[in-house]
């Protein structure tokens, strides 16, 4: 990788200054973006525990792959699930071609004695997180843009160290005990160490948090009223009103998917972020149609199974669909979704170029 290749990385400044157009109003194109950490490090045959240690590796990477495909917005994503969960001592299961993932064998918090395990840790020393802050602060040299913090929301991490099966368990039988297990992942663990990325990240705008286990059909709406909304507005009290939660699914299983639309307005970024399968069970028109009644940008997703599985010319005809309705008035981005190691590289070019060719706003609208 060339110094000059480095360089290059700056000119992802004019497609963040897209996307700030896009969430405001009408841009001259369509941006996209992407979360591929998987596919990236496929592709540059990396093996995932250097990929996934080595901030020096990862984070040039990913830039080169997002560069090389023409994505608009550069971001280093990772496995946001395990950092916390890492640093309070569970172990990761680790191999050469797969991404790091919880020991399920060797759950941390077994019963009501582990609790105390449940603490705040040094940052500095404990797991990846000071890899993390490695992470943020050279991407942010590369690129010469703030980088998004990250975090695991309480009902995941809490899933991730307990178990889900226990979790939704606990909920029904024993509240008392979810309650304050939830109580010390917020105010020991995760409030903390947000804090202590700002710390290293002040002007940081995005503090996004991962709660994709908070969906249906994992839960139902009242576990989501009750036990995952209030502790992520408790993070937003303690943290800051840059804390959010974006990636809810699966509101197209419940018969009033609005009921679950206005939840994650509650605690997003102040845009509705959608994907597959619910925006193809649903349609991109509904989407559009509820973001322009509550005066908010839409993004939606491409959905990862979906890109790993389909032919090109499906995927054309499925990005082509989605801003065809979703870039209407403008205030629309689209986002591929956790793009898989084995998803076809073709694939990724197709749904690109798509947005490149029908994302494109003229006098008239958006091309058609």
């Amino acid at each position: 990788m060339t110094n000059e290749t480095l360089q290059d990385y700056t000119r992802f400044r004019q497609g963040v200054e897209r996307l700030g157009k896009a969430m405001a109003g009408i841009p001259d194109r369509v941006p996209v973006f992407a979360q591929m950490h998987e596919f990236v490090a496929e592709r540059l045959r990396i093996p995932r525990r250097e990929f996934f240690s080595r901030p020096e590796i990862m984070v040039p990477a990913s830039l080169e792959v997002q560069a090389e495909y023409g994505l608009d917005v550069p971001s280093v994503t990772f496995d946001v699930y395990n950092i916390e969960a890492e640093a309070l001592g569970q172990k990761l299961v680790w191999g050469d071609a797969t991404m790091p993932d919880v020991d399920r064998a060797q759950i941390l918090i077994r019963d009501r004695d582990d609790l105390d395990r449940i603490k705040t840790p040094d940052f500095e020393s404990a797991g990846r997180c000071s890899r993390i802050i490695q992470t943020h602060t050279i991407f942010k040299k590369l690129t010469g843009i703030e980088p998004r913090l990250s975090f695991c929301a309480p009902f995941s991490l809490a899933a991730n160290i307990r178990g889900i099966e226990q979790l939704l368990l606990d909920i029904h039988d024993d509240p008392n005990f979810a309650r304050s297990l939830l109580d010390r992942i917020t105010e020991n663990v995760l409030a903390p160490y947000i804090l202590y990325q700002k710390r290293h990240f002040p002007h940081a705008t995005r503090i996004s948090g991962a709660d994709a286990t908070a969906s249906p059909p994992i839960i139902n709406v009242p576990i989501l009223k009750e036990w995952v909304l209030p502790y992520i507005l408790r993070l937003r009290e303690l943290c800051g009103p840059e804390v959010y939660v974006a990636n809810w699914v699966g509101e197209h299983y419940l018969a009033k998917p609005e009921e679950m639309l206005d939840l994650k307005l509650v605690v997003g970024p102040g845009s509705l972020l959608s994907q597959d399968p619910d925006v193809e069970a649903l349609g991109p028109a509904f989407y559009k149609e509820y973001a322009a009644r509550h005066d908010v940008p839409l993004i939606l997703g491409v959905g990862a199974g979906f890109l790993a599985t389909a032919r090109p010319a499906a995927v054309i005809e499925r990005v082509h669909r989605y801003v065809e309705a979703g870039a209407k008035g403008g205030r629309f981005a689209l986002y591929l979704c956790n793009i898989g190691a084995s998803t076809p590289p073709e694939n990724v070019k197709a749904a690109i170029e798509t947005v490149r060719t029908y994302g494109v706003y003229s006098s008239q609208g958006v091309t058609s």
